[in-house]
């Protein structure tokens, strides 16, 4: 935790919080004064109208005129009440997260795929998950791009440092990041809603397709008016206007199920609506140099007004539209403008202009949603460190590496490094030792290193290579597959893949752990050696001290590395740091001594079984 960024979000918190309270009291002071204008638009008119019908109309214009004002003051004031409320609930969730405690972000369950190369072994997804360590999207779409850069990380040099020059950029305009989150909290988050649109976009556009219903959308409201005008004048008699209402009326009325239907379709997304016009206004008027950020914005461009004007027509389009949804109103309107079908006419025309560039501006926001998060955890680490993509040399080159899940105050980091490709590392060492944990943390830095975000570690280097992992394999009722068997289809996929050419990291923990001890050791000999003929690189970790062996039988291209525990009678020390060499101490019987499950000492337990005295 940095004191610098807790007491950032702690001022933040505190200024945001005077805000609202100084807000709130200025929305009872307008409240106060509405009520009086009200109460004085009601009686002085009353008061002068014995006296003199223009002062009393002048006496019930004036309040009236005030009140307007001040209405429109209040709904002002309610959403910066709402802007700041999200704002002190952003600090007040950062703090929380400062001390440890990200229960308030997302954690990401709904990307869990148990059969991803490397997601579930990392950690990726679920409670206390780096996805939840990370996330701070505001919207649906956002989250769904952050997973799918961390579950397919960049592969190429130039993507890679196109994001890490955005997400620094973005790390020095915080308040940025902040308002961009506020707005997109303001505003409901359904995914529905976004799927209904984008349906209603690839619809066929039936009513501008019938020319003579757009000809009588334009003609029928300007007669129906015109003789209304006439026929309250006495020119024409009423029933002429009458039955060009009763017209308009009727082909609302035929068409009334397509119109109920490009209605569902299009009224629940307004919400979403709103909310991706203020987004897309904020993307617009940024200023940004990082080529990616830049890059956002060009995909922003179009004819005439900015994305997020076209967003806000089809906002007016849809509330216009909706006026439908009172039974006295939508007669008034459709009868004398054929109101819904303008209105559906008006949609038609917004969809065939920007059919196409809908999707972008969405995808355009939910890039700048999932930048922001890997911003925000930079901002919120600056003791981490953006890692260098090497050309040659080692694959991994690691200065005071750390699991960034692990808090700073118990984690333990370690120096590690991978001098060239086809070289594995066999890390032995005894239970709980922290194998296991070394393993996720090379394994998320290399993750977190090509999707272009900081690296917990004081320096760190990497050629750049599809990562693999089988720490945690599973077996499955629903299919019918063992634990061994499972394991062995992750295994000839991983295979696979190397047959095929391509550059993998590997990472393995406890190799065949589904079968006997002999045909594990037997097993694993063979597969490691099969890896490195493939010119694979990797890390395994293992209890079989038997394959610390194979640096011999492999040299320059198996190293090994150790774990060390230190015994003192029935206690046991971990320090966490990877040492070379093969471990030499093992602490299971400790450990189950510790835990109650030997009642006496291992070596009666021998003497009692031979018979010996």
């Amino acid at each position: 935790m940095s004191d610098s960024i807790l007491k950032f979000y702690k001022e933040k918190f505190s200024d945001y919080s005077e805000q609202f309270k100084k807000t709130k009291r200025r929305q009872k002071i307008i409240v106060l004064l509405r009520l009086s204008f009200f109460i004085l638009m009601v009686f002085l008119p009353l008061a002068f109208f014995s006296y003199s019908i223009l002062i009393a109309v002048i006496a019930f214009i004036v309040p009236f005129a005030i009140f307007l004002f001040l209405v429109r003051r209040f709904i002002a004031l309610e959403k910066k009440v709402s802007y700041t409320s999200c704002m002190i609930g952003i600090n007040a969730h950062e703090i929380e997260a400062q001390r440890g405690d990200f229960g308030s972000f997302d954690d990401g369950s709904g990307f869990i795929d148990a059969d991803h190369q490397f997601a579930t072994d990392l950690d990726l997804f679920g409670p206390d998950s780096l996805f939840q360590y990370i996330n701070r999207c505001c919207t649906l779409q956002g989250k769904e791009k952050l997973a799918g850069m961390l579950l397919e990380p960049a592969e190429k040099p130039e993507v890679i440092h196109r994001h890490q020059k955005a997400y620094r950029e973005l790390t020095g305009k915080i308040d940025l990041c902040q308002h961009f989150l506020a707005m997109g909290r303001m505003y409901s988050n359904d995914q529905s809603d976004r799927l209904q649109m984008l349906k209603y976009l690839k619809s066929p556009s039936w009513f501008t397709r019938n020319q003579l219903l757009v000809l009588y959308s334009r003609i029928l409201p300007v007669l129906t008016l015109a003789t209304l005008v006439l026929a309250i004048a006495g020119v024409l008699p009423f029933v002429i206007a009458a039955a060009l209402i009763l017209v308009q009326l009727g082909i609302t009325w035929r068409l009334l199920a397509r119109i109920n239907e490009v209605h569902e379709q299009v009224s629940r997304s307004l919400k979403t609506l709103k909310k991706n016009g203020k987004l897309l206004h904020i993307i617009q008027s940024a200023s940004f140099e990082a080529p990616l950020l830049k890059s956002v914005q060009r995909h922003l461009k179009s004819m005439g007004l900015p994305p997020s004007g076209h967003i806000e027509n089809l906002s007016r389009i849809v509330e216009a539209f909706d006026n439908r949804l009172n039974i006295i109103v939508s007669i008034f309107l459709n009868g004398l403008l054929l109101w819904d079908v303008n209105c559906v006419l008006l949609l038609e025309r917004w969809k065939r202009r920007n059919r196409k560039n809908l999707p972008v501006w969405l995808d355009s926001i939910a890039r700048m949603d999932a930048y922001i998060s890997f911003s925000v955890f930079a901002f919120n680490n600056p003791g981490y460190v953006f890692p260098t993509i090497l050309k040659e040399g080692p694959v991994i080159r690691a200065k005071a590496l750390g699991h960034p899940l692990i808090p700073e105050r118990e984690r333990v980091c370690n120096d590690f490094s991978i001098g060239e490709t086809g070289k594995f590392i066999i890390i032995t060492g005894a239970n709980m030792a922290g194998k296991s944990t070394f393993l996720r943390t090379a394994g998320v830095a290399m993750m977190l290193a090509m999707a272009g975000a900081p690296v917990c570690a004081g320096g760190f280097g990497f050629r750049i290579m599809e990562l693999y992992t089988s720490m945690r394999t599973s077996d499955s009722l629903s299919r019918n597959e063992s634990y061994f068997y499972a394991e062995l289809k992750r295994l000839k996929n991983l295979i696979e893949r190397l047959a095929e050419g391509k550059q993998v990291f590997i990472i393995l923990d406890e190799i065949l752990k589904g079968t006997n001890t002999t045909d594990k050791q037997k097993g694993s000999v063979a597969l490691l050696g099969q890896m490195i003929s493939l010119g694979s690189t990797g890390i395994v970790a293992t209890h079989d001290l038997s394959l610390a062996s194979l640096e011999k039988a492999y040299p320059g291209r198996i190293e090994n590395k150790c774990f060390e525990v230190e015994i003192e009678g029935d206690r046991i020390f971990f320090d966490y740091r990877l040492r070379d060499g093969v471990t030499r101490k093992m602490n299971a019987l400790v450990l189950m001594k510790q835990m109650g499950l030997l009642t006496e000492p291992p070596d009666a337990v021998k003497v009692r079984q031979t018979g010996e005295t």
